[in-house]
């Protein structure tokens, strides 16, 4: 009999190729729940038709949800909720807040009433930690998050700790660092990059960028969703950061990009001053090595060759 999956997000970059990879397991019903309509992620992967799609209205959220939740799940995966740092600035307090806490605490409270207990993985992120200043961040440092965006990460993150301490449930965190795919949404800067590059013809073709002064550790989404996999396969229920290890400025990826076409991006590169942000993370530097020693797990995919596989790719 096929195991029941849960994924909050599914029709995003990371909940799309979950599914994939699950799919392809032949072992999982795979349940998807999204706040947007549009589905042309999974249309991509060609997967849409494959997963049993389930829609939350605002007015009837916690209701359908407590419902949904009633069919028993083996594994629930959360990777859903509003994702954009700079967006939610300026969305309402619902958009940011309630999609990321409100969920996360009806899944607990299920969870923690329910016999036999589903294990329920949360897709944090490396924005909770802040600037970090060269530091090599580790899973249990101490937090800083500045912006709407990873306070409510950092909100959901920490009550998904306690209910563990506190009620021995399988429930966890996975804190992610950059990750870049083909189904990345455009707004974000590798993304925006590759497009614009492709189709820069002059020099006239200016991209208008905010801070270039940042460097990240960028990985590759499909990978990354295995890595989650394996955690939550993994016996031992405790939080991981998932990242490559390495950290790369964001000017070297610039050149990456540009080299290409052999062009130099000094000439194609405008600066956008209503882009900035005070509190943009400048760095950030991430240690691997527990989910190395303990899950036995290290991502393969770096930058270089994601520019590439971006570039070359068919769905961009």
């Amino acid at each position: 009999m096929l195991k029941k999956i849960l994924i909050f997000g599914i029709s995003g970059q990371d909940g799309s190729y979950l599914a994939d990879y699950l799919i392809k397991k032949k072992k999982y019903k795979i349940y998807g729940i999204s706040r947007k309509k549009n589905i042309s992620s999974l249309k991509k992967l060609k997967i849409s038709n494959k997963i049993k799609i389930l829609t939350l209205t605002k007015n009837s959220y916690q209701k359908k949800l407590k419902k949904i939740l009633k069919l028993n799940f083996h594994d629930i995966y959360f990777c859903g909720g509003q994702s954009s740092v700079k967006d939610s600035f300026f969305l309402k307090e619902y958009e940011t807040y309630e999609s990321q806490i409100l969920p996360v605490k009806i899944i607990l409270e299920y969870i923690r009433n329910q016999k036999k207990k589903s294990k329920f993985l949360y897709f944090a992120s490396s924005e909770i930690f802040g600037d970090k200043k060269k530091k090599k961040i580790k899973e249990n440092d101490t937090k800083n998050p500045l912006s709407p965006y990873a306070l409510a990460k950092l909100a959901s993150f920490e009550m998904i700790k306690s209910y563990r301490e506190m009620f021995g449930i399988p429930v966890f965190n996975v804190i992610l660092f950059n990750h870049e795919s083909p189904l990345r949404d455009k707004r974000f800067v590798i993304m925006k990059l590759i497009l614009a590059i492709k189709k820069i013809k002059k020099d006239k073709d200016k991209i208008r960028m905010g801070n270039i002064n940042v460097s990240r550790d960028w990985g590759w989404a499909p990978e990354y969703m295995q890595g989650c996999y394996k955690l939550m396969k993994s016996k031992g229920i405790e939080d991981y950061i998932i990242a490559t290890g390495e950290t790369v400025p964001l000017k070297k990826v610039l050149n990456m990009i540009f080299k290409i076409k052999n062009l130099n991006w000094k000439r194609y590169i405008s600066y956008d001053y209503k882009n900035l942000r005070r509190t943009d993370i400048k760095e950030n530097f991430a240690n691997i090595s527990k989910i190395q020693k303990k899950i036995k797990w290290k991502p393969k995919v770096k930058i270089r060759e994601i520019v590439k596989k971006l570039y070359n790719h068919k769905f961009i």
